[in-house]
């Protein structure tokens, strides 16, 4: 049962917030646009909503053999969601270490969590038997998430099913201090569980991930577009076969960003089959993405190009953020009594 909400909050009267995280990483391809960019491009443009899309940069640390890649891929992070579209108005678009109150929060709530809880974490078992170093920053991972929830009273958090644990940690992490402190000082957040499928790579085989290299870059140059688009694994199905659309990896790939009109076109052809192969499906996918991104890739790497430009895009984002999470922290040092000089 959730516990009382705090009395003060920070939220916009008539809006909920929202709070989702992108990690840095490099060739973010159409799975990320499936499961991630789009979903938090289109929340952004809800008036009832009130989007935080953070760049979980420190998140990127918790692998030691790649420390030096968050720094490097943050501008491409950035440049991708401007380029799509996320709405900056009445939204934050924010860089997770610009917001330092995160941190100290993070410390209050690991004063009041067990750590046999951070041992049962599915995601540090999982990290470490795929071969991540046992880090305490990777142990803590779970602090650092909540911590980035509560700093800023979000209210709802839009999590995939491995994420879910994540989300039962932070109201857990909540109770534990409210109770710690006699009264209600954080919000308990509400995750938002996304039934969003895995999207089949190129492979034809496993989801799409840079690891497999079986993915669809999204601003890749045309030529390797158009490369990657025609190494997709079909199977043997002759011109005029009829095809299975929802065993066709050309097809799945295609419904994951392509317009109605688009999938509903290569859908009827595939199961006609006459006159339509898997090369035509191939090339209407490669069409469709260059109309989708690569009337925007331009665009993306003028962004990628001027990070002047975009830290000022970005200032007033991060002026409200770091106002809200001033906020949350004082509230949080009152409780306990801190900061009294």
């Amino acid at each position: 049962m959730n516990q009382p909400q705090p009395a003060h909050t920070t939220h916009t009267a008539g809006r909920t917030r929202v709070l989702t995280g992108a990690k840095p990483t490099a060739d973010l391809h159409v799975g990320n646009y499936f499961g991630a960019i789009r979903p938090a491009v289109e929340a952004s443009h809800d008036t009832n909503k009130e989007v935080i899309l953070m760049c979980v940069d420190w998140h990127g640390l918790t692998d030691k053999a790649k420390m030096l890649e968050p720094g490097k891929q943050t501008s491409g992070l950035l440049a991708t969601y401007l380029t799509m579209g996320f709405s900056l108005e009445k939204n934050m678009c924010i860089v997770q270490s610009e917001i330092p109150q995160i941190l100290e929060i993070a410390w209050y709530l690991s004063c009041v969590s067990a750590v046999g809880l951070l041992e049962r974490a599915h995601a540090f078992k999982d990290a470490v038997a795929n071969g991540k170093e046992p880090t305490a920053g990777l142990f803590n991972y779970p602090i650092l998430m909540a911590a980035d929830i509560v700093t800023f009273d979000a209210q709802v958090v839009p999590v995939g099913k491995d994420q879910a644990q994540h989300l039962e940690y932070a109201s857990d992490m909540v109770r534990y201090f409210n109770n710690a402190v006699g009264h209600p000082v954080l919000f308990e957040p509400k995750p938002q569980i996304q039934e969003t499928p895995l999207l089949i790579g190129t492979d034809g085989e496993r989801k799409m991930s840079k690891s497999y290299g079986n993915h669809l870059p999204l601003f890749a140059p045309k030529k390797e577009i158009e490369k990657r688009c025609k190494e997709i694994k079909t199977d043997s199905k002759g011109l005029d076969d009829p095809k299975d659309p929802e065993s066709c990896a050309v097809f799945q790939i295609l419904k994951s960003f392509g317009s109605e009109d688009s999938v509903v076109y290569m859908e009827e052809r595939l199961r006609k089959g006459t006159g339509y192969g898997y090369g035509h499906a191939k090339k209407d996918l490669f069409d469709e993405h260059e109309r989708v991104f690569g009337s925007k890739r331009e665009q993306y790497e003028h962004y990628l190009n001027s990070p002047r430009e975009v830290a000022q895009l970005l200032t007033p984002c991060h002026e409200r953020a770091r106002h809200v999470a001033a906020t949350v922290r004082q509230r949080v040092r009152d409780a306990l009594g801190l900061g009294i000089l």
